[in-house]
């Protein structure tokens, strides 16, 4: 009877959970390597539903949501020539998304003028190992992993239904409240969650939009449709990207009819 009613509790647990529970980060993370010292922080969401989960910056969904409003005023008054600034962007521009229950992980980011969907099916080896500590209210315990040539330490706690975490990380027999890399540049800490009927969505707008015959540019944001790619091909695209990262610019303004204005200093 015992096991019975432990049983359904796990049910109910799951179902409560499963209507949408939004786990948060703080994210400290060190963006320029040759300034190990000072780091970047950033509020970051694990937004979990039965069928999957999306892991991304608030930041980023606050200033994708204000710009957006702003360009679908402007396109409702008619205006050809947008130009939108952000003057609090964010320094997390991905997101991850997992499929359940076989944890299928797609990378959504951005690299010069073209957008990503990076599909990545690499297993996690964990190391499940003996320590335990508290983390707010829960008791986690420690594991170890080897991944994108980093030795990872994550704790995770069983009193979530969920075998999920920040980043691409999954797999361990619980949620993970704290991930950190060996060298500290990269640290995910529990910051709360909450449970609610319907996650928030970031809208897909493309920064390319036709209206009315007339195509409207939205500053110099990668736009575009995303590409559908594996890791190892972004890898090549990226090492492409860092030995040339005008390449894109250089083939836009060689279309014909294409003109380019440059702001140096304040003089056009």
């Amino acid at each position: 009877m015992k096991k019975l009613f432990l049983l359904m509790m796990s049910f109910l647990n799951l179902f409560i959970f499963a209507q949408g529970t939004r786990i948060m980060y703080e994210y400290k993370f060190v963006s320029n390597i040759e300034k190990k010292d000072s780091m970047d922080t950033e509020l970051m969401y694990l937004d979990i539903k039965k069928d999957g989960s999306k892991f991304y910056s608030r930041k980023k969904f606050v200033s994708d949501s204000i710009r957006e409003a702003y360009v679908q005023k402007q396109l409702s008054m008619g205006s050809s020539n947008i130009n939108y600034t952000d003057n609090n962007p964010s320094k997390v521009p991905f997101s991850v998304v997992k499929q359940y229950p076989d944890f299928k992980i797609n990378l959504h980011t951005s690299m010069g003028q073209n957008r990503f969907d990076v599909s990545d099916f690499k297993k996690m080896d964990w190391k499940i190992l003996p320590d335990k500590k508290t983390i707010d209210k829960f008791e986690v315990q420690k594991a170890s992993l080897d991944f994108g040539g980093r030795i990872w330490t994550a704790w995770f706690s069983q009193d979530f239904p969920f075998q999920d975490g920040p980043y691409k990380f999954h797999g361990l027999p619980g949620l993970i409240l704290e991930m950190e890399d060996s060298t500290s540049t990269h640290v995910f800490k529990f910051a709360g969650s909450k449970k609610f009927d319907e996650v928030e969505k970031i809208g897909k707008t493309d920064n390319d939009t036709t209206v009315g015959g007339r195509t409207v540019r939205i500053g110099s944001l990668a736009g575009g449709k995303e590409l559908e790619v594996t890791e190892d091909q972004f890898m090549k695209q990226w090492k492409d990207y860092k030995n040339d990262p005008v390449k894109d610019m250089r083939q836009m303004i060689s279309r014909p009819g294409v003109k380019m204005r440059v702001n140096i200093n304040g003089k056009k």
